[in-house]
């Protein structure tokens, strides 16, 4: 099983009583497919920069799963039949990735670089 993150969109015309089902639906939808969702992070209603298909913003939210590689496509074949859902990107999620190292400041400012960046 491979670690995925999905941002998913709902329609606008989603009530906020009804987010549980919409996801529990979308939960289904990956159990069906023999994959696992593993946390759900609602971000809330975003408008849109501008407007999309008549809807001017949606609900946003971020998903983990697991599911197998081979599955990922049927997934989301399955979730664009889906009428709440506007939008979805999945992506792998990144393993603990390292922190950026930090650039050493140089001791002497009075030094000048070459062309190539070299000093």
């Amino acid at each position: 099983m491979n670690k995925y993150e999905a941002t998913i969109i709902f329609r606008e015309s989603l009530k906020d009583t009804d987010w549980d089902d919409a996801v529990a639906t979308v939960r289904s939808e990956i159990e069906r497919l023999g994959g696992s969702l593993d946390s759900c992070t609602r971000i809330g209603k975003r408008d849109f920069a501008r407007m999309m298909q008549k809807e001017t913003g949606g609900h946003y939210g971020l998903l983990g799963i697991s599911l197998a590689g081979d599955k990922v496509a049927p997934l989301l074949a399955r979730l664009k039949l889906n009428d709440l859902v506007f939008r979805i990107q999945i992506v792998v999620a990144k393993a603990n990735a390292p922190a950026a190292p930090q650039l050493a400041e140089s001791a002497g400012d009075d030094q000048k670089e070459g062309a190539d960046g070299v000093v």
